[in-house]
């Protein structure tokens, strides 16, 4: 499904008095909190190459120290969960990876939804058919295997508009015929097996696995929202204290500030809030 841009009106960041309102309840009862935040557009600039990512030492400083006051802090990314482990360099967070199909647990091995595994080989055939047109050598077009699931990146492309419309009429047939699906988000197209996981379906199985009645989700992106929809569904709960923080960038979803209790602008925005939730002065 195409998504939408944001271009008429731009949304508004929420004030510093209203972040520090909204995450009180947070605050004052750390050690009963889950955060939740995403990797790239979140705790990390966009960048061009993907490779070239990097969490700001400020960040990275902030998350370990939320690690030691909150019930647990965890990283969910698109990313196979051990590259994004390598980006944030802290072995000590759980990570949700590949868009919910993996979660890394502190000192353990990457675990692998069950109901992904048979769409692996699958997975793999069309990355090799991919790899293998000659079209793809000069498109601009970064086709990225992650086992489970896999992207085409057109951020690089000359034109992306272009590129976009090349993925579209080369591939999104036999992504059909291979029984897969793929999903839109910030210059990407991710394929995916049909089945009913996501960030938002990761994130509760972690959730309920921590008993958290207090937690945090903060994204920017399409595949961020089906984690927004799953906090909101807790929300609902007696006891239930349950935050979605929106990122605000020029590629952001139409939903995400919908969906979003909070609006941060970009990943400046990202560290006012951590500095909140570690009760620094702003």
């Amino acid at each position: 499904m195409a998504r939408k841009s944001l271009k008429m009106t731009k949304p508004t960041a929420s004030s510093p008095d209203e972040m520090q309102e909204m995450l009180r309840p947070l605050v004052s009862e750390a050690g009963r909190a889950a955060i939740f935040l995403d990797l790239d557009g979140t705790l990390a600039p966009i960048m061009p190459k993907p490779a070239d990512v990097a969490v700001p030492p400020d960040i990275v400083r902030l998350v370990r120290q939320l690690q030691r006051m909150y019930l647990a802090v965890t990283v969910v990314s698109g990313r196979p969960a051990t590259e994004a482990k390598r980006i944030t360099g802290n072995s000590d967070l759980a990570y949700i990876g590949n868009h919910g199909f993996e979660t890394m647990l502190p000192g353990r091995a990457v675990v692998l939804c069950e109901a992904a595994q048979p769409y692996v080989a699958r997975v793999k055939e069309l990355v090799e058919y991919a790899r293998s047109l000659p079209e793809m050598v000069d498109s601009g077009i970064w086709i990225e295997d992650k086992n489970a699931t896999m992207s085409f990146h057109f951020r690089r492309a000359p034109d992306p508009g272009e590129a976009r419309e090349l993925i579209k009429k080369m591939f999104f047939a036999k992504i059909e015929a291979l029984g897969l699906l793929a999903r839109e988000g910030r210059k990407v197209f991710e394929v995916r097996p049909p089945v009913d996981v996501d960030k938002g379906v990761a994130v509760g199985h972690l959730v309920d696995r921590l008993g958290a009645k207090l937690m945090l989700y903060a994204g920017d992106d399409t595949t961020d929202i089906d984690a927004f929809k799953e906090l909101r569904k807790r929300k609902r709960r007696k006891g239930v204290t349950a935050i979605n923080v929106g990122v605000i960038s020029e590629e952001m979803p139409a939903q995400l500030p919908r969906s979003a209790d909070l609006l941060v602008e970009r990943v400046s925005g990202v560290e006012t809030m951590l500095q909140v939730l570690a009760g620094e002065e702003l």
